[in-house]
């Protein structure tokens, strides 16, 4: 009984602390100009093997004050230079919902923030190269619609998708192009890092992808919950793509279009930006099989990490350089 009270008095006391942060005027909230967020991290946030998160944490949030956040498992990091950071979580529940619940909460203001999605991703072996950075210009959802097997194809047609427009507005978020334009105007030629281990798995592509070096490209982001991986499943996404307009994808993941609905749904989605560094191909090569694929080590996540750091730091610096600026308006479309 008495944990029962304790539990109540801690949940009120949440309650009130939240309800007086809901009554602070805007100016009285702390003001935030970029919003980073990766999904995962291997271990801690900082000094050992680094995921999504790491490089942020150690570049922007070592000593920056953190908080707990209504309906949000995570913490949220925000430093004195007005960039607030977090692991969001991984899939689309997780992170339409980290994100909801980081934007809603009264304590901050959001307003004017640009929001940076920052992680790994796969990648058709014909389009690039382990290491590439995908600035996202349109996120596809993998999965919503109507989809068959193979299998189940109907006499005379190869179709194995059909599109629903009841559910557009979810499944094809198409991000605001003066930024996506600028942001890739500004790393394209970045130096990024390569890797002896990702050149010598790339070779078993063939001579093309041994050839290849990680480069900063711009493409659809196509979105499924399900770690798909194969030729055919790399087809199919094709065809989700063709049925909205969007072309062949380039990068696939997990999250995107969760990030991309609740910035809709708050009205930042023109300040959103979605970068994802390529860290495995999403199909085997001659001769290796599916879960051979999926098991391989390419030597693609720790110059992945350190590509798509490289890329989105380079973004978040600029922001904050030219704060009234980008303040006052996102990058226009040329």
């Amino acid at each position: 009984m008495k944990r029962r009270i304790e539990a109540a008095a801690a949940l009120m006391l949440i309650a009130l602390c939240v309800a007086a942060a809901g009554a602070q005027p805007a100016a009285g909230r702390r003001e935030v100009k970029v919003l980073v967020m990766g999904m995962f991290e291997v271990g801690k946030n900082e000094g050992d093997f680094a995921g999504e998160f790491q490089h942020y944490y150690e570049a922007y949030f070592d000593g920056a004050a953190s908080y707990a956040i209504p309906g949000f498992p995570g913490t949220l990091f925000l430093n004195g230079e007005g960039v607030a950071g977090c692991v969001a979580g991984m899939g689309k529940a997780q992170a339409a919902s980290t994100l909801t619940a980081i934007l809603a909460d009264p304590r901050f203001d959001f307003s004017r923030a640009y929001i940076l999605v920052s992680g790994c991703a796969g990648m058709p072996p014909l389009r690039g190269t382990l290491g590439d950075v995908v600035w996202a210009e349109e996120l596809v959802d993998f999965e919503l619609g109507h989809a068959w097997a193979e299998s189940d194809i109907a006499p005379g047609t190869k179709a194995t998708f059909q599109r629903s427009e009841g559910y557009d507005r979810s499944g094809y978020v198409k991000l605001n192009k003066g930024l996506v334009d600028w942001a890739y105007g500004l790393t394209k030629g970045l130096a990024l890092a390569d890797d002896p281990k990702a050149a010598a798995y790339r070779a078993n592509y063939g001579a093309k992808e041994a050839a290849e070096k990680p480069a900063v490209r711009r493409g659809v982001s196509v979105t499924g919950d399900s770690y798909w991986h194969g030729a055919r499943s790399s087809a199919h996404a094709d065809e989700v793509c063709a049925a909205y307009g969007a072309g062949p994808y380039l990068a696939t993941q997990m999250e995107d279009n969760g990030f991309g609905v609740a910035a809709l749904n708050f009205g930042l989605l023109d300040r959103l930006l979605i970068c994802r560094d390529i860290v495995n191909f999403d199909q085997p090569y001659p001769g290796q099989t599916v879960p051979e694929s999926l098991a391989a080590s390419s030597g693609g996540f720790s110059m992945g990490m350190t590509n798509g750091f490289m890329a989105g730091s380079t973004v978040i610096n600029a922001v904050l350089a030219d704060w009234a600026s980008f303040k006052a308006a996102p990058p226009a479309a040329k």
